[in-house]
């Protein structure tokens, strides 16, 4: 048995774009669109960068996070799914898909 924890599709997500630096699009669900890399994440939050500024997120106020790029694959994009969650109700693609 592996004891090494599996980790979550969220985390998967983020640290790929983070790696890759894959510029992203994150929507706020006040409706505010922010665009950028990501430079770090936790927890709780996401720090975006654009140009030379950065923009602290809490990821409790992300609606949808899209990659211009497909980002996960393999096990953890389920069979017919085009978007996946990342925060509190958040939601990597174009569908209303929700794990939380």
């Amino acid at each position: 048995m592996d004891n090494k924890p599996a980790q979550n599709i969220q985390d998967t997500f983020l640290n790929t774009v983070r790696k890759d630096k894959t510029p992203i699009t994150i929507y706020l669900v006040s409706g505010v669109k922010l665009t950028g890399k990501i430079r770090s994440f936790d927890k709780y939050s996401v720090l975006l960068e654009n140009n030379s500024q950065e923009q602290l997120i809490f990821k409790h106020a992300i609606s949808t996070v899209v990659s211009s790029r497909s980002v996960l694959h393999g096990e953890h994009r389920p069979v017919g799914a085009v978007g996946h969650t990342v925060g509190q109700g958040a939601l990597v693609g174009a569908a209303s898909v929700s794990d939380l």
